[in-house]
């Protein structure tokens, strides 16, 4: 997609510049005379977020899925099982971010087969993002991989073009900014589990009320060195208000100012009698 420098890029010289606007109309008219369309961006909606507390990772997701303006699935699952102690949480394409962690869960299980060991955080991210930079980010999902192995507790980020982080809070979709404003407030380094899971939940909700692909519920995934609890629907921020009264007008609200009514003539041109079995 062709962009526009920015306007309040300044020039060494000083004052804005606009160079790149003339250059692209160009090119764009050089695009539609050839029968090419410039490429639009897709909109996609999630807040997925995942943060390191005491005894392990825990991962958060709303669970709306937006076709365009349309809400296709309100209660979808973003978190993916990767290994008995890994999962992932995906933004963006549903179908890419879907895939994607089918293909992980499945090299991992040959790996774990093949090497007799269970599977390093680190090892998972690596390959997700060979992965995705084989693809030049036409494979658009954004995934955090968290779980707990050997090593201890591990929480990524892996972009779709195959960049990376690794931090002890993340928060990636559309809704990404409303979430991490959460964390950045309320975050400490080993936090109590009930404490981690309220502040997971209210980052998720932060996106679902702040961003309108996001919305429907909350869920969390805690995955400790003992197991993992994938809490499905934890809370239910957007439920549905009853409705307080009656509101319907009884007749006679709106006064009839004329009425006409208009008598049909009709000629009977045919006539039969069906006569039924009472049997």
């Amino acid at each position: 997609m062709l962009h526009s420098m920015n306007p309040c890029e300044l020039r060494n010289g000083g004052g804005f510049n606009f160079e790149n606007s003339r250059r692209n109309e160009v090119l764009e008219s050089s695009l539609s005379e050839l029968g090419y369309k410039q490429p639009k961006a897709r909109k996609t909606g999630t807040t997925i977020a995942g943060m390191v507390y005491k005894d392990g990772v825990i991962l958060g997701a709303d669970t709306r899925a937006t076709d365009d303006m349309v809400v296709a699935d309100k209660n979808c699952m973003k978190i993916h099982y990767i290994a008995p102690n890994i999962y992932c949480c995906g933004a963006g394409v549903a179908a890419d971010a879907e895939i994607t962690t089918q293909i992980m869960s499945s090299n991992v299980e040959l790996h774990m087969l093949n090497t007799g060991r269970p599977p390093l955080v680190a090892m998972v991210t690596r390959q997700l993002k060979q992965m995705l930079f084989r693809y030049q980010g036409h494979i658009g999902s954004s995934l955090i991989v968290g779980g707990v192995d050997v090593t201890g507790a591990h929480l990524y980020s892996v972009y779709p073009h195959g960049s990376y982080d690794k931090l002890p809070f993340l928060t990636m979709g559309s809704g990404a900014a409303a979430a991490v404003s959460v964390f950045e407030d309320r975050f400490k380094p080993n936090m109590e589990l009930e404490e981690a899971k309220l502040l997971v939940r209210d980052a998720i909700t932060a996106g679902i009320f702040c961003d309108l692909g996001s919305g429907s519920n909350v869920d969390l995934c805690v995955i400790t060195e003992g197991g993992v609890q994938y809490l499905r629907s934890y809370d239910q921020p957007a439920t549905k208000g009853k409705r307080e009264g009656q509101y319907r007008y009884k007749p006679g609200t709106t006064a009839v100012l004329t009425e006409t009514v208009t008598p049909l003539s009709l000629d009977v041109v045919d006539e039969t009698v069906h006569i039924m079995d009472a049997e």
